[in-house]
């Protein structure tokens, strides 16, 4: 291709380089130029133009993007038309894609002037989803070029798409003295969403003890409850092949073909096989982490699986190049699987007013007088001032008597039966509460009677501002530490709704580091919260003093 400064009369069949603008002419870069074009141009005294002409055995991009479309493209998946020498292949379906990174290495190598980019080996895509583009640089390019592209996969395919097939799932739960209902039946939940995300569903599910007798008779009653591929979360990790989840599929009759995964979260996880009479069933050991609905390594096994492609032992190992570390999500789910932001943004308030005060002896904090009002009313309060609707108060201990605090409010109270078991209770009874329409929600603590309307008010304004906050964790920081309220992204809901213990947030908060919106407050009041009678003590006097000063300033008003 030879690109030149051209005497407008010589421009017929080139192909303008830059935009030409002149009297009645608005023609775009591209364009090639007809008769009637340089006529016109001609006519609005136009002399010249910078124009690309092909040489001998050159092709132009557009048929030379379609060209190799073909040549490259699997039947399983469609490209669009050339345009501007781009041609976008999409997938015809839910599955992932596959390639020798190698081989696309040696495609882009071949003339710089053709490039090929995909997405990641092994990346999950729905329907419709963009899988590769193909861009021609230039306006023309040597045909020779395109039939070295062409004779390179004449035995060989550029990538390949894998469509996700429908599978029925069996999950078994081994229980440990101590673990309650609830961890059970959030992991099933959990597992039930993971399998529909990927087109698939759980059609057996069961609970037993923690014993490899016990539960090599559930695979085998897994299996003729019609389970295709099962799924055993231990209520203990798997540590070791010798340990009771693996040594129960050999009982079973089974086999262990690895345990050990290169994936971080997700290493302790195992994957075998069971024959039966119906065929052979995968059995995967789900590492612990897969009781969260955070990406881990089972999605991408369970990817693999439903994929039809074998779980050799090299295929797992080389998931350790990009295997996830953290917030790294390099070969995320589909954004539209993760979460459909809503058409208005709606930020709702959680407030946990449910616990005990084990820390106080008999005293229940939150009903404490506090400037002439229950603690857990001045949090409240500032909440409804700072216009978060709707409020849902979760309440539990002496349930009564905070609900009384709270009359008159405008918020919706929640009973939250397990709120003995701890914090993170009440916080999946909020978030179960939440309707569909909330995309973002802000987390209080009722033993903080210091927050301020603004403070609140600041807070939710930056989380909203930001185009990322249905994936985003805003905390207020002071003096370098986090303080609370919290406020969450839709993303974040269903791993909210899953947890356990009396951590509340703080090990959602480790997990996701990276997605972390921190805001400086210059304000003490998001570190104050009262766990201790001494504690108690000071922020009566404080609020005592500052009442006894309002009510002077008032006084003095004219």
């Amino acid at each position: 291709m030879k690109l030149a400064d051209f005497a407008t009369a010589d421009c017929l069949g080139l192909v303008l380089a830059h935009r030409q603008t002149s009297g009645s002419s608005n023609l775009k870069k591209g364009t090639i130029l007809t008769a009637a074009m340089v006529a016109q141009l001609q006519k609005d005294g136009v002399t010249s133009m910078i124009c690309a002409k092909p040489e001998d055995g050159d092709i132009h991009e557009d048929v030379a993007a379609e060209r190799l479309a073909r040549a490259l493209s699997p039947t399983t998946v469609t490209f669009t038309r050339a345009a501007t020498g781009r041609v976008n292949i999409r997938t015809l379906q839910r599955g992932i894609i596959r390639y020798d990174r190698a081989l696309i290495r040696q495609l882009n190598e071949i003339d710089e002037a053709i490039t090929f980019a995909l997405v990641q080996h092994n990346q999950l895509l729905d329907a419709g989803q963009m899988a590769a583009t193909l861009k021609i640089i230039p306006f023309f390019v040597a045909e020779s070029s395109i039939i070295a592209v062409e004779n390179l996969f004449v035995d060989r395919a550029a990538f390949s798409f894998h469509a996700l097939r429908q599978c029925d799932f069996g999950l078994i739960q081994t229980r440990l003295a101590g673990q309650k209902d609830r961890l059970f039946s959030a992991t099933q939940k959990v597992t039930e969403a993971r399998l529909a995300q990927l087109g698939s569903r759980l059609v057996d599910s069961r609970i037993c003890a923690h014993d490899r007798s016990v539960v090599a008779a559930e695979m085998r009653q897994a299996v003729a409850a019609g389970a295709e591929i099962i799924l055993v979360c231990g209520g203990s990790a798997i540590i070791d092949r010798q340990d009771e989840l693996p040594q129960a599929l050999v009982l079973a009759g089974g086999e262990i073909d690895q345990f050990g995964l290169a994936v971080d979260p997700g290493n302790l996880l195992m994957v075998g096989k069971l024959g039966s009479d119906l065929g052979t069933h995968h059995v995967i050991g789900m590492p612990g982490c897969a009781r969260s609905p955070k990406l881990n390594g089972l999605d991408w096994v369970l990817q693999l699986v439903l994929a039809d492609i074998p779980l050799r032992r090299g295929e797992l190992a080389e998931m350790a190049a990009g295997g996830l570390l953290m917030e790294i999500a390099s070969r995320p789910m589909p954004r539209a699987l993760v979460t459909s932001p809503n058409a208005k943004d709606k930020m709702a308030g959680i407030l946990l007013a449910a616990g005990q005060s084990r820390r106080m002896g008999t005293v229940n904090k939150l009903l404490a007088p506090i400037a002439g009002k229950p603690l857990i009313r001045h949090a409240a309060e500032a909440l409804v001032d700072a216009g978060l609707s709707p409020l849902i108060v979760v309440i539990g201990h002496e349930a009564d008597k905070v609900a009384s605090a709270l009359d008159g409010l405008p918020v919706q109270l929640v009973f939250n039966a397990d709120h003995a078991q701890g914090q993170a209770s009440s916080v999946g009874v909020g978030v179960a509460a939440l309707d569909a329409n909330i995309t973002d929600l802000l987390i209080a603590l009722g033993d903080m009677p210091l927050l301020s309307a603004p403070l609140l008010e600041k807070l939710v304004q930056n989380h909203l501002d930001r185009d990322d906050h249905h994936r985003c964790i805003t905390l207020p920081t002071s003096d370098g530490k986090r303080g609370n309220p919290v406020l969450w992204g839709k993303a974040f809901f269903p791993e909210l709704a899953a947890m356990t213990g009396d951590s509340g947030g703080r090990q959602l908060l480790d997990d996701h580091q990276a997605v972390q919106n921190l805001v400086p407050c210059d304000d003490p009041a998001i570190l104050r919260d009262v766990d201790t009678a001494d504690a108690l003590t000071v922020m009566l006097q404080e609020m005592a003093t500052d009442h006894v000063i309002d009510q002077a300033n008032n006084n003095e008003k004219p």
